[in-house]
């Protein structure tokens, strides 16, 4: 009794495949949709992102800043994303377009406002990030998330940039500080040398005061050597006088004896008087002249004596004070110099006291701005030029183009678009018959499908006609393509269309962006009608972009498939007058 319908499928012609093929449709749609999306975090390193770096590099205390060309490099090699670096007006069209997912700004102000970090005055420093989520609102979010990672990213590297300046700064003030200890030694060794060359010039100054009463007391001595050699002098300018009167009056006496022995008879008696009287007066002046000579001698060599004693006190004293005056000289250079180097010292000292105490005074102040921009110095400003309200508005492209789909399968599953209900006479008349009908009933389903989204789930779109229009046309274009296949394989090509709609449902993007899918559905992407109904239907939603290339390809496939049904009612047309004659 159970095997009643196993029995009747095994052996009913056809039926057989059918039950095989329903029978995978469950694993094909979990195998081929889920490996689509199996891991599509761990592909985010492929989500396109633009990077525009406007940033104008400055320079500050000596230092270069060009952290937006640097941010930029470290961005383009990094795999967080698949980051390019682009002009302004290329990431724009290529946001606009879908080509990428966000556009990271470095202002111009970057660098500038990154130099600031830990002056008393820092500055937020601003980075933007603009998405497009029209093209794909989990994208978005994963792209809101990378701008957070860059982000926290950049932050970790300005304040470990920050926490280095500052240990850099304290390493200076340390410097400046052991510097004023340096210096600080130096002034103690000027100090000391400043009071060994005050000793030494008490000391000389000693000397020069010996020397001084050494030279007064030989003067003193000279004073009274030539006092006691001018009575010397005295008798020897009397004696003199004596001679040189003795002198006149034995000149006088000679003239005398001349005249009386000139005459003819000399008084021989007067004469011998007068050569005795010159004679006594001779032994007279000599007796005197020995013994005053005597005396002067004495008198002069005591005097000669004691004016050589008072002479070389006197010399001994002026060596006394040319020595103490070259020490007190060498002694005020010393102790100029050591006074020169104790100022130095001291200057040093207060430069360095002074860095010192600013830098750690400045490190050390900080307010709960500048303790806040320190930790947390980005400000991100996120923008995004599309008018996507919620996630459902950013799915909406997707479920619409799925709903389609799935409808024109269903409507093919049920209905028979094969059979006429009348003789047709020709292939076109057998085409007016049935494909009006379908296009009437699917844009009927499709129209009420989109007023339901409107009322139930208030889906606003950008533009409400285009998106209408388009809905009627994606739906007639889904419509034509699983006709045709229906009409030429029967179930078989019902069967192959669910399996299509299951590749589309992994291969159109329309819940993670391709770029993070495989190789396979990347490949496939751009030739699936749902990826071209999908970018359609997100541009009159949400972008506002032109459908015009969209409109083209859907009516052309409306046209091929409606051809190719003609021509298969064609080769059908005889085969069914038989069968109904």
């Amino acid at each position: 009794m159970f095997l009643t319908e196993w029995k009747h499928v095994l052996h009913t012609k056809g039926l057989l495949k059918i039950i095989l093929g329903i029978l995978l449709v469950p694993s094909f749609y979990a195998v081929i949709f889920l490996a689509s999306l199996w891991n599509p975090y761990a592909n985010v390193r492929h989500l396109p992102v633009g990077v525009v770096n406007q940033d104008v590099p400055v320079t500050k205390a000596d230092h270069h800043y060009q952290l937006g060309a640097k941010l930029t490099q470290q961005l383009v090699r990094n795999h967080s994303a698949d980051f390019h670096r682009l002009t302004m007006a290329t990431a724009q069209h290529q946001l606009k377009t879908g080509k990428i997912y966000m556009v990271i700004t470095i202002p111009r102000q970057f660098s500038r406002q990154a130099a600031t970090l830990g002056s008393a005055h820092p500055q937020v420093i601003k980075l933007h990030d603009q998405t497009n989520a029209g093209f794909s609102f989990i994208a978005m979010k994963m792209n809101t998330t990378t701008a957070t990672k860059i982000q926290t990213a950049i932050e970790k590297q300005l304040t470990t940039s920050y926490l280095q300046t500052m240990g850099r700064n304290l390493r200076q003030s340390g410097h400046q500080l052991t510097t004023a200890s340096h210096a600080l030694a130096q002034t103690t060794t000027g100090l000391r040398a400043i009071a060994t060359g005050n000793q030494t010039e008490t000391t000389n100054l000693q000397q020069t005061t010996a020397g001084t009463v050494k030279l007064a007391h030989g003067l003193s001595q000279l004073k009274q050597g030539l006092a006691a050699a001018q009575p010397g002098f005295a008798q020897l300018t009397a004696t003199d006088t004596a001679l040189q009167t003795a002198m006149t009056t034995q000149n006088q006496a000679l003239q005398q004896l001349k005249q009386a022995l000139a005459t003819a008879q000399p008084n021989l008696r007067v004469i011998r008087q007068q050569i005795d009287q010159l004679q006594a007066a001779n032994r007279l002046k000599s007796t005197k002249l020995v013994a005053m000579n005597r005396q002067l001698t004495q008198q002069l060599a005591q005097g000669n004596q004691q004016a050589q004693t008072a002479l070389t006190a006197t010399q001994l004293g002026l060596a006394h004070l040319q020595t103490a005056d070259t020490q007190l000289t060498t002694g005020s250079t010393r102790l100029t110099s050591s006074t020169q180097q104790v100022t130095t010292g001291n200057q040093k000292i207060t430069t360095a006291l002074k860095t010192g105490g600013q830098q750690l005074t400045t490190t050390g102040r900080r307010t709960t701005r500048q303790a806040d921009l320190t930790v947390n110095p980005i400000k991100l400003s996120h923008y995004d030029a599309t008018h996507v309200q919620n996630n459902g508005t950013g799915m909406a492209p997707y479920l619409m183009s799925v709903a389609l789909f799935v409808g024109c399968i269903t409507f093919n599953i049920i209905y028979d678009m094969f059979t006429p209900h009348r003789r047709p006479k020709t292939a076109g008349d057998w085409w007016a018959q049935k494909i009006p009908f379908l296009f009437e009933f699917t844009g009927l389903a499709a129209t009420v499908m989109f007023v339901l989204l409107g009322l139930i789930n208030h889906l606003n779109p950008l533009e409400a006609i285009r998106t209408y229009a388009f809905c009627l046309l994606t739906v007639w274009t889904f419509a034509s393509i699983v006709t045709y296949f229906n009409l030429i394989l029967g179930k078989t090509g019902a069967w192959l269309m669910l399996i299509f709609m299951i590749i589309q449902l992994g291969g159109s993007a329309g819940t993670y962006p391709i770029q993070l899918s495989n190789s396979f559905f990347q490949t496939l992407h751009p030739y699936l009608p749902m990826s071209i109904s999908i970018d359609a239907f997100r541009s009159t939603l949400s972008i506002g972009n032109s459908i015009w290339p969209e409109i083209t390809i859907f009516v052309g496939l409306i046209i091929v498939f409606n051809l190719l049904m003609l021509l298969t009612f064609h080769v059908n047309l005889p085969k069914l007058n038989q069968r109904l004659s």
